[in-house]
């Protein structure tokens, strides 16, 4: 496991895709996480929160999975609106437009589940963001969900746009977003489509999530709840811009 943990870190930072024989791919979704730990380690670097991955049916069915999948967001590829973000094109970037949540409060490890009323009211703000996804391995993502968890759910980069800290005030159950690409619309979605129910429900699964066990989650982190866009490839010289109405926008260049 360490040598797999190892050489998919170094992917990320050489910019390449690597062959994985199938006597180092994990078995089973316990064996990714430690694989997944095993990397975030290797690598060093200040955590800032955490990603959600497969948050939606058709996603789930992509990766072969029964339920989401996490990751961990590293200070150093999260960045600010307007962002220019280089992408490695061996990689076959991707950008998923999400609802980000910034926690104002921690969420103490417990034996059971937080309430979604307990989670908002740990919530600082809301806002628009971009993942840039991209994939380590040969083969993709189609039925590489255990190598997908074990590569950190394949987070490449986050733009976060502007935090609202007055979100209480919408309704984050089907809140509406539309992407553009280049001037010209590519995609929308809602906050419903993401299996949680809401990004709410999103950060209060995470909270019970295994990997958190005797950690929680702590006030200043960010979570990334998911998609609600789909994934759309994208390359150097793109320009996207995400609006999500009263909650503001987001946007990013690629180099």
């Amino acid at each position: 496991m360490a040598t797999l943990a190892e050489t998919l870190w170094k992917a990320r930072l050489d910019g390449r895709a690597i062959a994985v024989e199938a006597s180092q791919a994990p078995a089973s979704v316990a064996a990714a996480y430690e694989i997944q730990l095993a990397m975030t380690e290797l690598a060093g670097l200040p955590q800032v929160g955490w990603k959600l991955g497969a948050t939606t049916r058709a996603a789930l069915d992509l990766l072969g999975l029964s339920g989401p999948i996490i990751g961990p967001l590293f200070a150093p590829h999260c960045h600010p609106d307007g962002a220019e973000v280089a992408l490695v094109a061996a990689q076959c970037p991707g950008l998923e437009t999400e609802f980000l949540v910034g926690l104002g409060a921690d969420l103490p490890a417990r034996e059971h589940p937080y309430s979604t009323t307990e989670v908002a009211a740990a919530v600082g703000f809301i806002a628009p963001a971009f993942e840039i996804v991209g994939c380590r391995f040969q083969g993709g993502f189609v039925g590489n969900g255990l190598l997908a968890i074990a590569d950190g759910g394949g987070n490449a980069a986050v733009v976060q746009g502007e935090p609202v800290r007055d979100w209480r005030r919408f309704d984050l159950s089907r809140h509406p977003l539309t992407l553009s690409m280049n001037g010209a619309k590519v995609a929308e979605g809602d906050s419903s489509a993401l299996v949680f129910g809401d990004p709410i429900g999103a950060v209060a699964w995470l909270a019970s999530h295994p990997m958190l066990a005797g950690r929680g989650l702590k006030s200043g982190e960010i979570v990334m709840t998911g998609t609600c866009s789909g994934l759309t490839p994208i390359e150097a010289g793109d320009q996207a811009r995400a609006d999500f109405g009263e909650l503001g926008q987001v946007r990013a260049t690629f180099a």
